[in-house]
């Protein structure tokens, strides 16, 4: 869980929560490189997935590495007091500084409906309007299943229809959605448009079993899930051979 400073990130702060970003056009960022969007995972942050991606994990440098500009958004809906107890300890312990968490939605206790999802699909929307367009996404545990959400939507036209097709998904250690709502697209075949995918998963993992991760995987035809041994739930430090292999995938993606 727990997981560098990069050259070409951004972040994007929930509006009225965080002082407000500078106008990447003014700054100057991301307007010839191949643009990124990266989720982070349930009750941490942008700053935090920065943190795991570059500090703690290759992938970060792999996706700069293939010409990639990275842009780190935080969830919409800021942890209260009482959630900020329940964060794990060893994301308090490898992240002091930081000291803010954050969250995409909440399940129900049979995880069946995630609350306030709907709010953050506008909340999406609204980024890539302000903020793209963006070539693909990267995402960690609820932030990869976020992803891979976004992406079936726009694919069957349900959301994100006004803006270009994502054209590639890397995600690491995430499950497709188990909400009611979203079985339907797990039922039917894989839509013709979606994007590439490529899914990194550990062994090792206790909180979303490998398995899992495969289903996510068989919902996007031609998605290669890639198992890190050893490895745990954490974005993964990946050997030269997953370097080689994501950076391809990257740039094949983007024709």
């Amino acid at each position: 869980l727990a997981q560098g400073v990069a050259s070409a990130c951004v972040f994007l702060r929930p509006s009225g929560q965080r002082r407000p970003l500078p106008n990447r056009n003014a700054m100057g960022l991301g307007q010839s490189r191949p643009r990124v969007l990266c989720l982070h995972s349930f009750r941490t942050s942008a700053e935090i997935f920065r943190h795991q991606l570059f500090k703690f994990s290759n992938v970060g440098a792999s996706l700069e590495s293939a010409g990639m500009h990275l842009e780190f958004v935080d969830a919409p809906y800021r942890c209260t007091a009482e959630d900020e107890e329940k964060v794990y300890p060893v994301v308090k312990q490898a992240f002091p500084e930081c000291t803010e968490y954050f969250e995409w939605y909440r399940a129900n206790d049979d995880s069946t409906v995630y609350h306030r999802l709907d709010e953050t699909i506008a909340y999406l929307e609204k980024v890539m309007d302000e903020r793209g367009p963006f070539d693909g996404m990267v995402g960690f545990s609820q932030g990869g299943s976020l992803a891979h959400l976004v992406a079936h939507l726009q694919a069957t036209g349900r959301a994100f229809t006004r803006h270009p097709p994502i054209k590639f998904l890397v995600i690491m250690s995430s499950r497709r959605s188990r909400a009611t709502a979203h079985q339907s697209l797990w039922e039917a075949p894989p839509p013709a448009k979606l994007p590439k995918a490529l899914v990194f998963y550990g062994d090792k993992d206790k909180a979303i079993a490998p398995e899992e991760v495969q289903r996510l995987a068989s919902t996007i035809q031609g998605a290669e899930a890639v198992c890190i041994r050893g490895s745990d739930h954490r974005v993964p430090q990946l050997s030269e051979e997953h370097v080689r292999k994501l950076v391809v995938f990257v740039q094949d993606s983007l024709g």
